[in-house]
């Protein structure tokens, strides 16, 4: 077969980085955003998604990261993200559980990667989006936490209720500091500390996936701005419906009987979860049930809130310092320019032996080039040359190769061999997509 040139057209790149090519390499980046309560990270996160799909074709899913959100009927007070706000983008690990029980780490974690798994393997990009710390590092890492469970189902065994205080004396010598932040007679809290403490030297991190980037951005808006946003959060929550949705969740479980015989030791997260609790503990200090709080007490209720809230995204914003590897960011297209470069990464795999590169030329094709997908010298030459798929025109590379007699599998230079659909006179902005396949020169 006599020696082939095939040109390829493309748009020039601002960034010297390299082609991700949807469908293939874009399935690889494994994203992640942390931001404390109220910072605005839902609404960046979905429009960052959407940018990414429109523009550059790539799919991605929005695993949440909040230990609120997994449960079910907690909508309003969680600030839990609505169809109309997901805007067509999936969300996964949303009304997972029913509220009747803490959700442990170690189960959300074992469904938060069966649905990454899923989605890497779909060619879709998983973007795990949230404000609670523990679970976004959980995931980043790949921590092995069945080996938590374990402990806290021995220690539930060895130390029933009764023996709390005997729990308590015992994280107080493995780990003081562990002991300082629960209350000795909170058992839920106290077991689940010493557990986390038993099992610390026994975890492990995955390793690597193979071939993945990852990035993790940080959305920080700073105290005062955060406090602000608390404080407008609350006020919109109310305006939705706050109260109404309080007021059943407890006609379906019963909390005000379950906050009298139980207080905090109760296993329900209601009460236990910041805009609702308040709620109910106001109510009890004066008595009666939440239904009957004067207008009064629910704005006693209110600054509490307020207030515990603005001291729990503090707590929040130290984890910045846990997740090293994040990226500040303030603004959609800060978070959508560091993801878009990832999937121009420098060197991202197309299959077996196949890479493309960025060229910062821009070319005009004067004429259709071949269809090479037929050629068997081309397009079927060995394991090292794939099949056509979509690639965004944006991202494309601009140079020109020839593909020497019998050897498609000896190629030593990268270049693309295009054919353009529709024909290539048309104009570069209306060239939207191409098929192609990569040999080896």
């Amino acid at each position: 077969m006599a020696a082939g040139i095939v040109s390829v057209l493309a748009t020039a790149l601002d960034a010297p980085e390299v082609i991700a090519v949807p469908g293939q390499s874009a399935g690889r980046l494994l994203a992640a955003l942390y931001g404390p309560t109220s910072s605005g990270k839902t609404a960046l996160a979905v429009e960052v998604a959407s940018r990414l799909e429109s523009d550059l074709g790539h799919k991605v899913v929005i695993i949440s990261a909040d230990s609120r959100q997994v449960y079910r009927y907690m909508d309003i007070g969680t600030s839990k993200t609505t169809p109309e706000e997901m805007r067509g983008i999936p969300h996964e690990m949303l009304d997972v559980t029913e509220p009747v029980r803490k959700f442990e780490l170690e189960e959300y974690a074992r469904l938060a990667r069966r649905h990454i798994t899923d989605a890497l393997a779909a060619g879709t990009v998983p973007f795990i989006v949230g404000g609670t710390g523990v679970y976004v590092k959980a995931l980043l890492e790949g921590w092995e936490l069945d080996q938590v469970g374990a402990v806290r189902s021995s220690l539930r065994r060895d130390f029933p209720p009764s023996m709390a205080e005997d729990a308590y004396a015992m994280l107080r010598r493995l780990d003081r500091q562990a002991a300082a932040r629960v209350h000795p007679h909170n058992y839920t809290a106290v077991i689940n500390a010493l557990a986390a403490r038993m099992a610390a030297e026994d975890r492990t991190v995955r390793p690597e996936r193979s071939g993945l980037a990852t990035v993790v951005l940080g959305l920080d808006p700073g105290p005062r701005a955060l406090a602000e946003r608390v404080a407008r959060t609350y006020d919109d929550q109310l305006r939705r419906g706050l109260f109404g949705e309080i007021l059943d969740l407890n006609d379906r479980y019963q909390l005000d009987t379950e906050m009298r015989r139980r207080g905090h030791d109760s296993p329900n997260q209601v009460l236990h979860t910041h805009g609702y609790r308040e709620y109910f503990e106001v109510a009890a200090e004066r008595g009666k049930n939440v239904s009957d709080l004067t207008e009064a007490e629910r704005a006693e209720v209110g600054n509490r809130v307020v207030r515990h809230i603005r001291g729990y995204t503090g707590r929040q914003r130290t984890w910045f310092s846990k997740l090293p590897a994040a990226r500040m960011v303030r603004s959609t297209g800060q978070a959508y320019h560091h993801l878009a470069q990832a999937m121009q990464a420098n060197r991202l795999s197309l299959g077996p032996g196949l890479l493309l590169r960025q060229s910062r030329r821009r070319q005009q094709v004067g004429q259709h080039a071949p269809d090479i997908r037929g050629d068997p010298d081309l397009a079927g030459g060995g394991d090292a040359l794939g099949q056509g798929v979509q690639v965004d025109m944006s991202l494309c590379l601009v140079g020109r190769g020839e593909v020497p007699d019998g050897q498609p599998g000896r190629l030593t230079d990268r270049v693309a061999q295009v054919h353009l659909e529709p024909a290539a006179s048309a104009p570069v902005d209306h060239l939207a997509e191409v098929e192609y396949v990569v040999a080896l020169r």
